[in-house]
């Protein structure tokens, strides 16, 4: 199980022009070592024994013939091309796989500000209480934060964002994986459906869609004008662009501390949680409405990694239900399939027992069975079913007098519910 220590770092004018070097010099490496390995391949490409005996040029080769590389930390020039045999891996992985991954490109300017460095003889170094992290070529940095840790560090990503900000995200000696539970109270299992209204919804609760970014879009809207009109390349279009970065950098990091918060309280108030697998790429290429929702207002793709790490870390049980099991069309009392539901009808009635549904409830309901099967037949997880749990309307989804979950949920989705006022900047 592997940890990392993200944090903001707040580096002298010194240490930013090295940060920059190192970052262009990388850049420049990877882009070299790739269209070189373009080149051998047109040369060879029907002389198989030929490239695969081909020698491809190291990093002391391209110091010689680019002098300047010299400045920037060896290290970061050893991970460019780690990472590119690492890119390469990866789309030939995928095509035997039949998954797809797309070819090497070319790393661009404009594209994400980082570099690798690794821990080499104590080039690596924090101190907690001092607030300084010392890194390869750049010496002592201050940081700003309370968190401690005691593993040892492996890697250390730098990373200058949009907004002129500098990070950098520390990777940990992995710990030992964590026994999953392998016995689990039904009533400490829950479900939820994906609602573009409500975010999550189950039986007993609905949430609120936070809305993160369609209550700023007024300001976005204002701040993107702003940019367009300045002249390019002139002083006052850069603060513009500064101006509009930091304000998307406020609508992210509201986004991802409301989404840690969250998935920290459910890790700790369950021990299974049940999720449908959704086709979030399909949603946002098909649906522009719904697009907007999974991926701007709240990041579902987030949402699950978070959630699904955390429930690991303290061995509980994240289940993930095939994204073409019917949920919404199958009847959760009597079992009955619905062919003909359409994406617009929200509540719907079943032709076989005659009881209502309202679409999301009822999808919740059946996500919950699948997944409690999938524990029980693929996972060998034991069910344990307590007394106080008796059978209603939606069968044994009825907790009769123990109302913990309902509690659980009420109290934590009351939390983190959003306000328009309490949002807007």
């Amino acid at each position: 199980m592997i940890r990392a220590f993200n944090v903001r770092i707040y580096p002298n004018k010194t240490q930013r022009t090295q940060i920059h070097k190192t970052i262009g010099c990388s850049r420049f490496i990877y882009n070299q070592m790739l269209s070189e390995r373009k080149e051998v391949y047109e040369r060879f490409r029907d002389d198989k024994d030929a490239l695969k005996k081909h020698t491809y040029k190291t990093e002391k080769q391209y110091k010689v013939k680019f002098p300047f590389l010299k400045e920037a930390d060896s290290i970061a020039l050893q991970a460019s091309r780690e990472h590119l045999f690492k890119a390469y891996q990866n789309y030939f992985n995928g095509l035997k796989k039949g998954r797809k991954v797309g070819f090497p490109k070319f790393k661009s300017k404009k594209g994400k500000e980082t570099y690798t460095t690794k821990q080499t003889n104590g080039n690596i170094k924090i101190d907690f209480k001092r607030k300084k992290l010392k890194l390869p070529k750049l010496g002592w940095l201050s940081f700003n934060d309370k968190r401690v840790f005691s593993e040892e560090i492996k890697h250390a990503t730098i990373k200058k964002t949009k907004s002129n900000k500098y990070f950098v995200s520390l990777t940990l000696k992995a710990q030992e994986d964590v026994k999953e539970l392998q016995e689990v109270h039904e009533k400490d299992i829950t479900a939820f459906d994906m609602s573009a209204k409500n975010f999550l919804v189950n039986d007993l609760v609905k949430m609120e869609n936070p809305r993160f970014y369609r209550l700023e879009q007024k300001k976005t809207k204002k701040l993107s004008k702003e940019l367009s009109r300045k002249k390019k390349g002139s002083k006052n279009r850069e603060k513009a662009r500064l101006k509009l970065a930091r304000h998307y950098d406020t609508i992210y990091n509201r986004k991802k501390d409301w989404t840690h918060k969250l998935t920290r309280k459910l890790a700790d108030a369950f021990d299974a949680i049940i999720l449908e697998n959704l086709n979030v790429k399909g949603m946002q290429k098909f649906n522009s409405g719904l697009a907007k929702s999974v991926s701007l207002d709240f990041s579902w793709y987030q949402f699950t990694t978070y959630l699904k790490y955390k429930m690991e870390w303290l061995g509980k049980h994240f289940v993930l239900v095939d994204r073409f099991f019917a949920s919404s069309k199958l009847c959760s009392c009597c079992g009955w399939k619905n062919n003909n539901l359409t994406l617009r009808e929200r509540v719907w009635t079943c032709l076989d027992c005659g009881t209502t549904h309202e679409r999301d409830e009822n999808a919740s309901v059946n996500l919950r069975d699948e997944g409690i099967r999938i524990l029980k037949e693929e996972k060998y997880i034991t069910i344990i079913h307590d007394d106080k749990t008796t059978v209603g309307t939606t069968g044994s989804h009825a907790f009769g007098d123990d109302v913990r979950p309902k509690e659980i949920l009420q109290n934590l989705f009351g939390q983190f519910s959003r306000k328009k006022e309490s949002i807007t900047l």
